[in-house]
């Protein structure tokens, strides 16, 4: 009967394991492109660097 319960710990704590795991991953992708969506984004002209004769 020892060997039962000790088997049964141990198969909830594997099937734990399995489920605390696999749940961030499969919210990884959704996440990125939310927080793509509610960041700060800033954009600066082109600034012409070619050097100029004087005169």
């Amino acid at each position: 009967m020892k060997k039962l319960g000790f088997t049964t710990v141990i198969a909830g704590g594997l099937a734990a394991a399995v489920l605390g795991l696999a749940a961030p991953a499969s919210a990884g992708i959704d996440h990125h492109t939310w927080l793509d969506q509610i960041t700060n984004s800033a954009s600066a002209p082109h600034v012409d660097t070619t050097v100029h004769q004087s005169r």
